[in-house]
Protein backbone atom coordinates (compact mmCIF):
# COMPACT_ATOMS: atom_id res chain seq x y z
CA UNK A 1 0.00 0.00 0.00
CA UNK A 2 1.53 3.35 -1.01
CA UNK A 3 2.30 5.97 1.59
CA UNK A 4 -0.13 8.87 1.54
CA UNK A 5 2.78 11.19 2.35
CA UNK A 6 4.73 9.87 -0.63
CA UNK A 7 1.82 10.41 -3.05
CA UNK A 8 0.79 13.93 -2.07
CA UNK A 9 -0.81 16.56 -4.26
CA UNK A 10 0.59 17.49 -7.65
CA UNK A 11 2.65 20.65 -7.03
CA UNK A 12 1.62 22.06 -10.41
CA UNK A 13 -2.12 22.04 -9.77
CA UNK A 14 -2.83 21.17 -6.15
CA UNK A 15 -5.67 18.83 -5.38
CA UNK A 16 -6.14 18.99 -1.63
CA UNK A 17 -9.74 20.18 -1.99
CA UNK A 18 -10.42 17.25 -4.31
CA UNK A 19 -8.99 14.89 -1.70
CA UNK A 20 -11.17 16.46 0.95
CA UNK A 21 -14.23 16.15 -1.28
CA UNK A 22 -13.53 12.46 -1.85
CA UNK A 23 -13.38 11.94 1.91
CA UNK A 24 -16.57 13.91 2.51
CA UNK A 25 -18.38 12.00 -0.24
CA UNK A 26 -17.45 8.71 1.40
CA UNK A 27 -18.58 9.93 4.80
CA UNK A 28 -21.92 11.03 3.38
CA UNK A 29 -22.44 7.80 1.51
CA UNK A 30 -21.31 5.31 4.16
CA UNK A 31 -20.97 6.54 7.69
CA UNK A 32 -24.57 5.77 8.61
CA UNK A 33 -23.39 2.15 8.46
CA UNK A 34 -20.32 2.49 10.71
CA UNK A 35 -20.89 5.48 13.07
CA UNK A 36 -17.24 6.52 12.78
CA UNK A 37 -17.70 10.30 12.66
CA UNK A 38 -19.19 12.57 15.31
CA UNK A 39 -18.68 15.99 13.69
CA UNK A 40 -17.29 17.53 10.51
CA UNK A 41 -14.85 20.43 10.63
CA UNK A 42 -16.59 23.57 9.31
CA UNK A 43 -13.21 25.08 8.40
CA UNK A 44 -11.88 22.10 6.43
CA UNK A 45 -12.74 23.42 2.97
CA UNK A 46 -11.08 26.77 3.57
CA UNK A 47 -7.96 24.99 4.82
CA UNK A 48 -7.90 22.78 1.72
CA UNK A 49 -8.29 25.77 -0.60
CA UNK A 50 -5.50 27.60 1.19
CA UNK A 51 -3.30 24.52 0.79
CA UNK A 52 -4.02 24.33 -2.94
CA UNK A 53 -3.31 28.03 -3.35
CA UNK A 54 0.03 27.61 -1.60
CA UNK A 55 0.97 24.83 -4.02
CA UNK A 56 0.01 26.86 -7.08
CA UNK A 57 2.10 29.78 -5.85
CA UNK A 58 5.07 27.46 -5.19
CA UNK A 59 5.11 28.51 -1.55
CA UNK A 60 6.88 26.31 1.01
CA UNK A 61 4.58 23.63 2.42
CA UNK A 62 4.80 21.32 5.40
CA UNK A 63 5.59 17.60 5.46
CA UNK A 64 1.90 16.67 5.85
CA UNK A 65 0.69 18.89 3.01
CA UNK A 66 -2.49 17.46 1.53
CA UNK A 67 -3.04 14.81 4.18
CA UNK A 68 -6.65 14.68 5.34
CA UNK A 69 -6.85 13.74 9.03
CA UNK A 70 -9.63 12.59 11.33
CA UNK A 71 -9.22 13.36 15.04
CA UNK A 72 -10.54 11.36 17.99
CA UNK A 73 -13.12 13.42 19.84
CA UNK A 74 -11.22 13.58 23.09
CA UNK A 75 -8.63 15.93 21.52
CA UNK A 76 -9.28 19.68 21.46
CA UNK A 77 -9.84 21.59 18.22
CA UNK A 78 -10.77 25.24 18.73
CA UNK A 79 -14.27 25.94 17.44
CA UNK A 80 -15.41 22.31 17.73
CA UNK A 81 -16.81 20.59 20.81
CA UNK A 82 -14.70 17.97 22.57
CA UNK A 83 -17.30 15.45 23.69
CA UNK A 84 -15.35 12.34 24.70
CA UNK A 85 -18.41 10.63 23.19
CA UNK A 86 -20.60 11.86 26.06
CA UNK A 87 -23.97 13.56 25.58
CA UNK A 88 -23.24 15.77 28.58
CA UNK A 89 -20.23 17.19 26.68
CA UNK A 90 -21.75 17.52 23.21
CA UNK A 91 -21.43 21.34 23.39
CA UNK A 92 -18.18 21.46 25.42
CA UNK A 93 -16.08 24.10 23.66
CA UNK A 94 -12.34 23.99 24.39
CA UNK A 95 -10.39 27.17 25.00
CA UNK A 96 -7.73 26.35 22.39
CA UNK A 97 -6.29 23.67 20.14
CA UNK A 98 -4.35 20.85 21.68
CA UNK A 99 -0.64 21.36 21.01
CA UNK A 100 -0.51 18.32 18.73
CA UNK A 101 -3.32 19.79 16.62
CA UNK A 102 -1.34 22.99 16.13
CA UNK A 103 1.65 20.92 15.04
CA UNK A 104 -0.37 18.83 12.59
CA UNK A 105 -2.01 21.89 11.05
CA UNK A 106 1.35 23.68 10.86
CA UNK A 107 2.64 20.59 9.04
CA UNK A 108 0.00 21.03 6.34
CA UNK A 109 -2.70 18.56 7.39
CA UNK A 110 -6.38 19.30 6.76
CA UNK A 111 -8.70 18.09 9.51
CA UNK A 112 -11.92 16.63 8.14
CA UNK A 113 -13.64 16.10 11.48
CA UNK A 114 -13.83 14.32 14.81
CA UNK A 115 -14.39 10.64 15.39
CA UNK A 116 -16.54 8.45 17.61
CA UNK A 117 -14.93 6.53 20.45
CA UNK A 118 -15.56 4.59 23.60
CA UNK A 119 -17.21 7.09 25.92
CA UNK A 120 -14.47 8.59 28.13
CA UNK A 121 -12.15 6.03 26.39
CA UNK A 122 -13.20 3.47 29.03
CA UNK A 123 -13.35 0.30 26.90
CA UNK A 124 -11.68 -1.67 24.12
CA UNK A 125 -14.84 -1.42 22.05
CA UNK A 126 -16.09 1.97 20.81
CA UNK A 127 -19.57 2.75 22.16
CA UNK A 128 -20.78 6.18 23.21
CA UNK A 129 -24.01 7.86 24.28
CA UNK A 130 -23.40 10.49 21.60
CA UNK A 131 -22.52 8.28 18.64
CA UNK A 132 -23.59 4.71 19.37
CA UNK A 133 -21.42 1.71 18.48
CA UNK A 134 -18.61 2.06 15.94
CA UNK A 135 -19.04 -0.99 13.71
CA UNK A 136 -16.39 -2.94 11.86
CA UNK A 137 -16.42 -2.63 8.07
CA UNK A 138 -15.10 -6.20 7.99
CA UNK A 139 -17.90 -7.67 10.13
CA UNK A 140 -20.72 -5.13 10.42
CA UNK A 141 -22.38 -6.66 13.49
CA UNK A 142 -19.05 -6.46 15.32
CA UNK A 143 -17.21 -3.77 17.24
CA UNK A 144 -14.42 -1.96 15.43
CA UNK A 145 -12.30 -2.14 18.58
CA UNK A 146 -11.56 0.73 20.89
CA UNK A 147 -11.32 3.09 22.26
CA UNK A 148 -10.19 4.92 19.08
CA UNK A 149 -12.53 2.87 16.89
CA UNK A 150 -13.95 5.78 14.93
CA UNK A 151 -10.46 6.96 14.01
CA UNK A 152 -9.56 3.49 12.72
CA UNK A 153 -12.74 3.06 10.68
CA UNK A 154 -12.33 6.56 9.22
CA UNK A 155 -8.97 5.50 7.77
CA UNK A 156 -10.11 2.03 6.74
CA UNK A 157 -13.08 3.42 4.78
CA UNK A 158 -11.26 6.38 3.21
CA UNK A 159 -12.94 9.09 5.28
CA UNK A 160 -9.42 10.37 5.95
CA UNK A 161 -5.85 9.67 4.87
CA UNK A 162 -4.91 8.92 8.48
CA UNK A 163 -6.21 9.64 11.97
CA UNK A 164 -5.11 10.53 15.46
CA UNK A 165 -6.15 8.55 18.52
CA UNK A 166 -5.17 8.11 22.13
CA UNK A 167 -3.83 5.01 23.87
CA UNK A 168 -3.85 4.31 27.61
CA UNK A 169 -4.11 0.51 27.55
CA UNK A 170 -4.33 -0.35 23.85
CA UNK A 171 -6.75 2.18 22.39
CA UNK A 172 -4.72 3.01 19.27
CA UNK A 173 -3.22 -0.41 18.67
CA UNK A 174 -6.37 -2.50 19.18
CA UNK A 175 -8.66 -0.71 16.68
CA UNK A 176 -5.77 -0.42 14.23
CA UNK A 177 -5.35 -4.20 14.40
CA UNK A 178 -9.10 -4.77 14.01
CA UNK A 179 -9.19 -2.66 10.85
CA UNK A 180 -6.03 -3.74 9.02
CA UNK A 181 -4.05 -0.59 9.86
CA UNK A 182 -0.82 0.55 11.48
CA UNK A 183 -1.21 1.96 14.99
CA UNK A 184 1.64 3.65 16.85
CA UNK A 185 1.69 4.17 20.61
CA UNK A 186 4.61 6.55 21.27
CA UNK A 187 6.67 6.32 24.44
CA UNK A 188 4.88 7.83 27.39
CA UNK A 189 5.72 11.52 27.71
CA UNK A 190 7.11 11.82 24.19
CA UNK A 191 4.20 13.95 22.91
CA UNK A 192 2.35 16.69 24.80
CA UNK A 193 -1.10 15.88 26.17
CA UNK A 194 -2.43 19.37 26.88
CA UNK A 195 -5.87 19.64 25.32
CA UNK A 196 -6.40 15.86 25.49
CA UNK A 197 -9.06 14.42 27.78
CA UNK A 198 -7.25 12.38 30.44
CA UNK A 199 -7.96 8.75 31.31
CA UNK A 200 -4.84 7.87 33.32
CA UNK A 201 -2.11 10.51 33.02
CA UNK A 202 0.63 8.08 34.05
CA UNK A 203 0.01 5.98 30.93
CA UNK A 204 -1.94 8.24 28.51
CA UNK A 205 -0.42 8.77 25.06
CA UNK A 206 -1.50 10.21 21.71
CA UNK A 207 -0.50 8.85 18.31
CA UNK A 208 -1.36 8.03 14.71
CA UNK A 209 -3.44 5.39 12.97
CA UNK A 210 -2.38 5.08 9.34
CA UNK A 211 -2.38 2.81 6.30
CA UNK A 212 1.39 2.41 6.20
CA UNK A 213 4.36 2.40 8.53
CA UNK A 214 5.82 5.37 6.66
CA UNK A 215 2.67 7.45 7.16
CA UNK A 216 2.64 6.59 10.87
CA UNK A 217 6.28 7.59 11.13
CA UNK A 218 5.72 10.89 9.30
CA UNK A 219 2.78 11.81 11.50
CA UNK A 220 4.71 10.91 14.65
CA UNK A 221 7.56 13.21 13.62
CA UNK A 222 5.17 16.02 12.69
CA UNK A 223 3.54 15.72 16.12
CA UNK A 224 6.95 16.27 17.73
CA UNK A 225 8.16 12.70 18.17
CA UNK A 226 11.85 11.80 18.26
CA UNK A 227 13.62 8.89 16.57
CA UNK A 228 17.16 8.48 17.94
CA UNK A 229 19.70 7.08 15.52
CA UNK A 230 19.49 3.30 15.37
CA UNK A 231 22.29 1.04 16.46
CA UNK A 232 24.26 -0.72 13.76
CA UNK A 233 26.07 -4.02 13.84
CA UNK A 234 24.49 -7.22 15.15
CA UNK A 235 21.05 -8.27 13.87
CA UNK A 236 18.21 -7.36 16.24
CA UNK A 237 17.15 -10.08 18.66
CA UNK A 238 13.40 -10.27 19.22
CA UNK A 239 11.69 -12.18 22.01
CA UNK A 240 8.52 -13.97 20.92
CA UNK A 241 5.85 -13.88 23.63
CA UNK A 242 4.22 -17.10 22.48
CA UNK A 243 2.23 -17.34 25.72
CA UNK A 244 0.27 -14.31 24.48
CA UNK A 245 -0.76 -15.91 21.17
CA UNK A 246 -4.00 -17.48 22.43
CA UNK A 247 -5.71 -20.32 20.57
CA UNK A 248 -7.39 -18.75 17.53
CA UNK A 249 -5.77 -20.41 14.49
CA UNK A 250 -6.21 -17.24 12.41
CA UNK A 251 -4.25 -15.18 14.93
CA UNK A 252 -1.56 -17.83 15.26
CA UNK A 253 -1.20 -18.13 11.47
CA UNK A 254 -0.84 -14.34 11.14
CA UNK A 255 1.83 -14.31 13.84
CA UNK A 256 3.76 -17.08 12.12
CA UNK A 257 3.66 -15.19 8.80
CA UNK A 258 4.97 -12.07 10.48
CA UNK A 259 7.72 -14.01 12.27
CA UNK A 260 8.87 -15.51 8.97
CA UNK A 261 9.14 -12.00 7.51
CA UNK A 262 11.18 -10.85 10.49
CA UNK A 263 13.50 -13.83 10.15
CA UNK A 264 13.82 -13.27 6.38
CA UNK A 265 14.65 -9.63 7.13
CA UNK A 266 17.58 -10.66 9.31
CA UNK A 267 16.09 -10.56 12.81
CA UNK A 268 17.10 -13.27 15.28
CA UNK A 269 14.08 -14.73 17.07
CA UNK A 270 14.18 -16.00 20.62
CA UNK A 271 11.12 -18.23 20.52
CA UNK A 272 9.56 -18.63 22.98
CA UNK A 273 10.50 -15.89 25.40
CA UNK A 274 8.69 -16.00 28.73
CA UNK A 275 8.26 -13.19 31.25
CA UNK A 276 8.62 -14.57 34.78
CA UNK A 277 5.51 -14.17 36.98
CA UNK A 278 3.67 -12.11 34.37
CA UNK A 279 0.19 -13.06 35.64
CA UNK A 280 0.96 -11.90 39.18
CA UNK A 281 2.54 -8.64 37.99
CA UNK A 282 -0.50 -7.73 35.89
CA UNK A 283 -3.03 -8.55 38.64
CA UNK A 284 -4.68 -5.97 40.89
CA UNK A 285 -6.24 -2.54 40.27
CA UNK A 286 -5.75 -0.89 36.88
CA UNK A 287 -4.18 2.55 36.68
CA UNK A 288 -7.38 3.90 35.08
CA UNK A 289 -9.33 2.85 38.18
CA UNK A 290 -7.16 5.01 40.43
CA UNK A 291 -6.26 8.01 38.26
CA UNK A 292 -9.30 8.77 36.08
CA UNK A 293 -11.58 10.58 38.51
CA UNK A 294 -9.12 13.15 39.83
CA UNK A 295 -7.67 13.84 36.37
CA UNK A 296 -10.99 14.16 34.55
CA UNK A 297 -12.50 16.26 37.33
CA UNK A 298 -9.63 18.75 37.01
CA UNK A 299 -9.97 18.68 33.22
CA UNK A 300 -13.67 19.58 33.38
CA UNK A 301 -12.91 22.47 35.73
CA UNK A 302 -10.30 24.14 33.51
CA UNK A 303 -10.63 23.04 29.89
CA UNK A 304 -13.86 24.51 28.49
CA UNK A 305 -15.52 27.83 27.80
CA UNK A 306 -17.72 28.68 30.79
CA UNK A 307 -21.27 27.43 30.46
CA UNK A 308 -20.57 24.87 27.71
CA UNK A 309 -19.83 21.84 29.90
CA UNK A 310 -20.29 20.47 33.44
CA UNK A 311 -17.44 21.74 35.59
CA UNK A 312 -16.99 18.56 37.63
CA UNK A 313 -17.66 14.84 37.54
CA UNK A 314 -20.26 15.34 40.25
CA UNK A 315 -22.16 17.76 38.00
CA UNK A 316 -21.84 15.38 35.07
CA UNK A 317 -23.21 12.52 37.17
CA UNK A 318 -26.09 14.65 38.38
CA UNK A 319 -27.10 15.48 34.82
CA UNK A 320 -27.24 11.81 33.83
CA UNK A 321 -26.44 12.33 30.14
CA UNK A 322 -23.95 9.48 29.63
CA UNK A 323 -24.05 5.71 29.24
CA UNK A 324 -25.93 4.56 32.36
CA UNK A 325 -23.70 1.53 32.90
CA UNK A 326 -20.82 3.91 33.62
CA UNK A 327 -22.43 5.42 36.73
CA UNK A 328 -21.13 2.73 39.14
CA UNK A 329 -17.77 2.74 37.37
CA UNK A 330 -17.34 6.50 37.83
CA UNK A 331 -18.58 6.38 41.43
CA UNK A 332 -16.06 3.66 42.24
CA UNK A 333 -13.25 5.65 40.63
CA UNK A 334 -14.24 8.74 42.58
CA UNK A 335 -13.65 6.77 45.79
CA UNK A 336 -10.03 5.88 44.97
CA UNK A 337 -7.10 7.50 46.76
CA UNK A 338 -3.73 8.88 45.74
CA UNK A 339 -2.11 6.15 47.86
CA UNK A 340 -3.78 3.50 45.69
CA UNK A 341 -2.42 5.19 42.58
CA UNK A 342 1.11 5.13 44.01
CA UNK A 343 0.80 1.40 44.72
CA UNK A 344 -0.25 0.72 41.12
CA UNK A 345 2.65 2.77 39.77
CA UNK A 346 5.06 0.87 42.02
CA UNK A 347 3.77 -2.34 40.44
CA UNK A 348 4.43 -0.84 37.00
CA UNK A 349 8.03 -0.14 38.01
CA UNK A 350 8.50 -3.71 39.24
CA UNK A 351 7.17 -5.05 35.94
CA UNK A 352 9.54 -2.80 33.98
CA UNK A 353 12.53 -3.86 36.07
CA UNK A 354 11.65 -7.54 35.65
CA UNK A 355 11.23 -7.15 31.92
CA UNK A 356 14.51 -5.30 31.50
CA UNK A 357 16.39 -7.97 33.46
CA UNK A 358 14.85 -10.79 31.44
CA UNK A 359 15.56 -9.03 28.15
CA UNK A 360 19.16 -8.34 29.18
CA UNK A 361 19.65 -11.98 30.13
CA UNK A 362 18.55 -13.05 26.64
CA UNK A 363 20.21 -10.05 24.92
CA UNK A 364 16.87 -8.94 23.45
CA UNK A 365 16.26 -5.69 21.61
CA UNK A 366 12.47 -5.95 21.42
CA UNK A 367 9.40 -8.11 21.87
CA UNK A 368 6.73 -9.56 19.56
CA UNK A 369 3.14 -10.61 20.25
CA UNK A 370 -0.30 -10.40 18.64
CA UNK A 371 -2.04 -7.11 19.30
CA UNK A 372 -5.16 -9.08 20.22
CA UNK A 373 -5.25 -12.81 20.81
CA UNK A 374 -8.80 -12.98 19.39
CA UNK A 375 -10.71 -11.69 16.40
CA UNK A 376 -13.66 -9.72 17.79
CA UNK A 377 -17.16 -11.11 17.41
CA UNK A 378 -20.24 -9.13 18.38
CA UNK A 379 -20.47 -5.77 20.10
CA UNK A 380 -18.94 -6.64 23.47
CA UNK A 381 -15.42 -5.93 24.64
CA UNK A 382 -13.04 -8.37 22.93
CA UNK A 383 -10.90 -10.52 25.24
CA UNK A 384 -7.68 -8.96 24.01
CA UNK A 385 -5.32 -10.69 26.46
CA UNK A 386 -2.57 -9.30 28.67
CA UNK A 387 0.12 -8.39 26.16
CA UNK A 388 -1.20 -4.93 25.08
CA UNK A 389 -0.74 -3.80 28.71
CA UNK A 390 3.04 -4.17 28.53
CA UNK A 391 3.58 -0.93 26.61
CA UNK A 392 1.55 1.35 28.91
CA UNK A 393 2.88 -0.21 32.10
CA UNK A 394 6.50 0.15 31.01
CA UNK A 395 5.96 3.45 29.17
CA UNK A 396 7.73 2.00 26.11
CA UNK A 397 6.75 2.67 22.48
CA UNK A 398 4.87 0.00 20.54
CA UNK A 399 3.54 -0.39 17.03
CA UNK A 400 0.79 -2.65 15.69
CA UNK A 401 1.17 -3.80 12.08
CA UNK A 402 -1.33 -5.70 9.89
CA UNK A 403 -0.41 -9.34 9.38
CA UNK A 404 -3.71 -11.10 8.60
CA UNK A 405 -5.78 -11.63 5.49
CA UNK A 406 -7.36 -8.52 3.96
CA UNK A 407 -10.84 -9.82 4.74
CA UNK A 408 -9.97 -10.83 8.31
CA UNK A 409 -7.56 -8.30 9.85
CA UNK A 410 -5.06 -9.40 12.48
CA UNK A 411 -2.43 -7.13 13.97
CA UNK A 412 0.92 -8.04 15.46
CA UNK A 413 2.72 -5.79 17.88
CA UNK A 414 6.35 -4.84 18.36
CA UNK A 415 7.55 -3.37 21.65
CA UNK A 416 10.95 -1.96 22.58
CA UNK A 417 12.43 0.26 25.28
CA UNK A 418 12.20 4.02 24.84
CA UNK A 419 14.93 5.23 22.51
CA UNK A 420 14.60 2.21 20.17
CA UNK A 421 11.93 3.78 17.95
CA UNK A 422 14.07 3.32 14.85
CA UNK A 423 14.19 -0.41 15.56
CA UNK A 424 10.40 -0.55 15.83
CA UNK A 425 9.94 1.19 12.49
CA UNK A 426 12.55 -1.05 10.83
CA UNK A 427 10.91 -4.22 12.14
CA UNK A 428 7.44 -2.98 11.24
CA UNK A 429 8.57 -2.38 7.65
CA UNK A 430 9.84 -5.96 7.46
CA UNK A 431 6.38 -7.23 8.37
CA UNK A 432 4.68 -4.76 6.05
CA UNK A 433 6.60 -6.05 3.03
CA UNK A 434 4.34 -7.96 0.63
Amino acid sequence: MPSDLATGPDPATGNVEARLDACLDRIGAEDHRWNAMLALNPHARMAARDADAAMRRRMPVGPLHGMVLAIKDNIDIAGMATSSGCLALEAAMPLANATVIDRLVDGGAVIVGKTNLSEFSFEVRSRSSLGGDVLSPFAPATTAGGSSGGSAVAVARGFASAAIGTDTGGSIRIPAACNGLVGLRPAHGMLPLDGVAPLAPSTDTIGPIARTVEDARGLYLAMGGKIPAGETGAPPRIGVLRAAFGTDPRVIAACERALRKLADGGAELVDPFAIPDIAQMLAGPHIVDVEFAAAFDAYLARNFVAGTAPQSLAALLEGGRFLPEYRPVILDRLSRSAEEAQAVLAAHRRLTDTLLRAMAEHRLDGLFHPTLRVIPEGLGNPKVGWAPELAPRTGWPAISVPAGAQTCPVGVELLAPTGREQLLFDLARMIEQA
